[in-house]
């Protein structure tokens, strides 16, 4: 196992205008003084487990090992759904066992899944906000020291969000739009890995739309073309130079994508 750091990230669907965050922030250094807290975000759209999953797994990665990764986007808040933390190779997450920490956790490599206990002297269930209740608790006894162990019971796994892949059929990759960023960017599960550099002559979109490869976003500026770019996550991204692409074309989650590639 490894060694829990003073580290704990939130992420969260709470926003900053309500208390919400604060209170966690605060509950978690009541009991861990020395706890360091980093905001990864906490504009997820309200109930979103799936950009709150894919915000963790952009996150969490870049944090040292030991850390402890609190995401808490939870619509199913008091009810029968459970509570987990899932040991990876690198970092503990906590939250509820709903997706939203399953893509960050296979990325990484699951190594135990532990349910949380619903109440103890340390914690309890809430109707409405088990973030403060149960979560922020969790993520704070483990990184005052508690052992795995006293967290709760081993469990078979985890509830794990789908993620199709872009499927090759001759020189036609059949993808689709994963989710949108702020920017309005649609981001595609079409894999860096998956194509050799320069394979993609075209990208078709729905509505007839045909967006162009590029080397990154700067390059759009004048053209009013849609691009598409390999991003940092190493997915292929539609995008209007400083215009949303998801608004002025109604793209949205799930929309299918057509990568034609270059002949060989």
């Amino acid at each position: 196992m490894i060694a829990p750091s003073a580290i704990v990230t939130l992420t969260t669907d709470y926003g900053t205008a309500d208390g919400y965050a604060g209170a966690l922030k605060g509950r978690i250094l009541t009991i861990a003084p020395r706890a360091q807290i980093h905001d990864v975000t906490h504009e997820i759209a309200p109930h979103d487990v799936l950009q709150g999953a894919w915000c963790l797994r952009r996150a969490a990665p870049r944090f040292p090992p030991g850390t402890i990764h609190l995401a808490v986007v939870d619509p199913g808040v008091g009810s029968w759904r459970s509570g987990i933390v899932v040991e990876t190779e690198h970092f503990l997450l906590v939250g509820p066992d709903n997706g939203v920490l399953s893509l960050a956790a296979h990325e990484d490599g699951v190594r135990r899944v532990i349910e949380i206990h619903e109440q103890t002297r340390h914690w309890r269930k809430s109707a409405s906000f088990d973030g403060l209740t149960v979560f922020a608790p969790v993520a704070a006894h483990l990184a005052a020291g508690m052992a795995l162990d006293a967290v709760g019971q081993d469990a078979d796994d985890l509830v794990s969000l789908p993620e199709p892949r872009a499927r090759r059929a001759g020189q036609v990759l059949e993808a689709l739009v994963v989710l949108s960023d702020r920017f309005g960017n649609a981001i595609t599960n079409v894999e860096r890995n998956q194509l050799e550099p320069g394979a993609i002559e075209r990208v078709l979109l729905p509505r007839g739309v045909e967006a162009r490869p590029c080397d990154h976003y700067a390059q759009l500026a004048g053209s009013g073309r849609v691009g598409a770019f390999w991003n940092g996550d190493g997915l292929l991204e539609l995008a209007l130079f400083q215009e949303s692409i998801a608004l002025k074309l109604g793209l949205k989650p799930g929309d299918p994508v057509r990568v034609i590639l270059k002949a060989l």
